[in-house]
């Protein structure tokens, strides 16, 4: 039986963490600090209670890509917790996020 993560359940979520997947770490990092700036300004979200509740209810250990970098992690996780309309909203967003980033040639894949 194939283990099915939780945002393999939304192929566009999916598709984008594992395009930031294959970025450098350097990218990776200021991606997800794109997406706490998308999640606390355009969806108005209390990050201090949802990073709070993150860290009170998950060990942290580092076992998956996104683990090393406590930015990411963070974002994932309060991304987990959305509602499946918030999730695409979001993925909208961090699509424009990163063509920007892309188009501003702030993006490179890892080697």
């Amino acid at each position: 039986m194939k283990y099915i993560r939780w945002y393999d359940k939304n192929p566009d979520l999916k598709d984008i963490f594992d395009f930031l997947e294959g970025l450098e770490i350097t990218a990776q990092k200021k991606v997800a600090k794109d997406i706490l700036l998308i999640l606390l300004n355009d969806f108005h979200l209390d990050l201090d209670e949802r990073m709070n509740r993150v860290s009170k209810n998950y060990t942290y250990s580092c076992k998956r890509w996104y683990d090393y970098n406590i930015d990411l992690f963070t974002s994932f996780e309060i991304i987990r917790g959305l509602t499946k309309n918030q999730q695409n909203q979001l993925v909208e967003k961090i699509v424009s996020s990163l063509i920007q980033g892309i188009l501003n040639g702030e993006f490179e894949k890892s080697k």
